[in-house]
């Protein structure tokens, strides 16, 4: 078995798959609140606590990869899978093969969890794609049928805007981020909470068409994913919506590598 850890600014999500190639089955996973100050032997303590409850043997995972967007934290999961694992490292930088092009004008502005969650659409579907990915920021990233990653937008996610609303207006109260029926309401929590939604829920349509519309796309996967994306499974936005994208594309992207050892 192979241990996959995307980390993000928000949380960092661990996976268990199988390690036969072209398997992308998630054995297990769970997500943790990521923590700047966390020390390596924290961190494989939450993960081996985390196989012991799963039933799964340490001694079973022979290698892990990773992708991150919090380069504090890349050494300490190095140290940590070195120390408590002892087998093969693959990190998703620009010196592996991913699977696709990246045709950024700069590639090593791209935010490595933008590339895995491409490349996994790309070796499943093999369809012009746009993907959606909900969570600390919302990003909209383009890839083609013949696998070229053009680029995409980049807004404050959902729970970010929020956050922010709330902070700098004192007297509004707190509210929940859920699916809402109408727009007009007669409450000021209900109205934020309508608030919300809706735009989210029409800048998503409508920044996806715009993309479209600027890369000629006519057929075209609409792609969900992040944990937000959530609130939108049955509002047709997505063709797709896939919870374990990026540990699927780690997947697809340690099949395409050979090992770096430790």
């Amino acid at each position: 078995m192979i241990l996959a850890l995307d980390v993000g600014n928000t949380n960092i999500e661990i996976g268990v798959l199988f390690n036969e190639p072209a398997n992308y089955q998630v054995n297990h996973s769970i997500r943790f609140f990521t923590r700047l100050n966390i020390t390596s032997d924290e961190l494989a303590l939450f993960i081996l606590n985390f196989l012991k409850i799963k039933e799964i043997n340490p001694k079973q995972i022979k290698s892990m990869i990773f992708s991150s967007v919090v380069p504090p934290l890349n050494g300490r999961i190095k140290d940590m899978f070195c120390d408590y694992f002892n087998s093969d490292i693959i990190e998703v930088n620009d010196k592996i093969d991913i699977g696709i092009v990246n045709c950024y004008k700069n590639p090593k502005e791209v935010g490595s969890d933008r590339l895995v969650n491409a490349s996994g659409i790309y070796k499943l579907y093999k369809k012009n794609a746009i993907i959606v990915d909900m969570g600390t920021a919302t990003t909209l990233d383009v890839l083609t049928n013949d696998g070229k990653y053009i680029g995409g937008a980049i807004v404050p996610g959902i729970l970010t805007a929020t956050q922010a609303l709330t902070e700098k207006a004192s007297r509004l109260p707190a509210i929940s981020i859920q699916k809402k029926e109408y727009l007009l309401t007669d409450n000021t929590a209900e109205s934020i909470e309508a608030g919300v939604y809706f735009s989210n829920y029409y800048a998503m349509t409508g920044m996806i068409q715009k993309l479209a519309q600027e890369v000629g796309f006519k057929d075209y996967l609409k792609v969900g994913t992040g944990g937000f994306s959530r609130i939108f499974a049955y509002d047709n936005i997505f063709d797709i919506i896939d919870y374990s994208l990026s540990l699927k594309g780690l997947k697809v992207i340690y099949d395409l590598n050979k090992f770096a050892y430790c």
